[in-house]
């Protein structure tokens, strides 16, 4: 029986390449994301490639969309053995343009899906001893910017709350993680290109108890 992978933030870049190489390595995937036309081509396009994928619509900064979206999936597919957060919200401008309001609206997906949805499936993973639970985060969570000043305060943000929720799971086998990438995602980098990221969850995935990494930076 195929093992499920659950993306958040599905779309083009590194979602895409981690939904076709866990697929290829015998995963189905489900995909969650705020627009259904693009996530129904996301479908069509890894059954291309021979992926069995399928999708829920949720807004994920929005607690009872993403909660739906989660038990639609659970419901239709099962639990999913990996769950890869990949969910942010952007906004380039200058510091002294940029309003709290755009910061703090933008970090109910950069932070509170994430959050929300740890607080969701967590304790389940912690009942069960089992569950892979990554998340990608960014350079710019070591680092404030004067443009991307949303980003990487939600980023931060989020690799402490990772943090704090890595803490509820010592000794256990479940393994919560995230990948902190420092160069900007590019398909013609070697080093940052989706599929060398997508690389990098699998290298993850198959981690042992005693072996987890709690954070690449990479």
């Amino acid at each position: 029986m195929k093992k499920l992978i659950t993306i958040l933030g599905a779309g083009p870049g590194i979602s895409q390449a981690v939904a076709e190489k866990f697929g290829h390595e015998n995963f189905k995937v489900a995909l969650i994301a705020r627009t259904e036309q693009k996530l129904q081509h996301q479908v069509m396009q890894l059954a291309k490639k021979g992926i069995e994928a399928s999708y829920a619509v949720a807004d994920v900064g929005n607690e009872a969309d993403l909660k739906k979206a989660l038990l639609q999936i659970k419901d239709n597919e099962g639990h999913a053995a990996v769950i890869l957060y990949n969910a942010a919200a952007v906004s380039v401008m200058d510091i002294l343009d940029q309003t709290w309001e755009t910061i703090s609206n933008e970090m109910n997906t950069t932070v509170g899906g994430y959050f929300n949805l740890m607080k969701t499936v967590l304790p389940f993973c912690l009942n069960e001893n089992k569950g892979k639970l990554f998340v990608t985060n960014g350079g710019f969570a070591l680092a404030g910017d004067d443009q991307w000043t949303s980003l990487s305060v939600g980023k931060a943000a989020l690799r402490n709350v990772v943090q704090a929720f890595q803490k509820k799971a010592i000794g256990t086998n479940v393994h919560i993680a995230q990948l902190t990438i420092t160069g900007f995602v590019n398909e013609k980098d070697v080093v940052y290109s989706p599929k060398a990221i997508a690389e990098q969850y699998w290298k993850l995935y198959q981690q042992q108890p005693e072996n987890f990494d709690a954070e690449i930076i990479y």
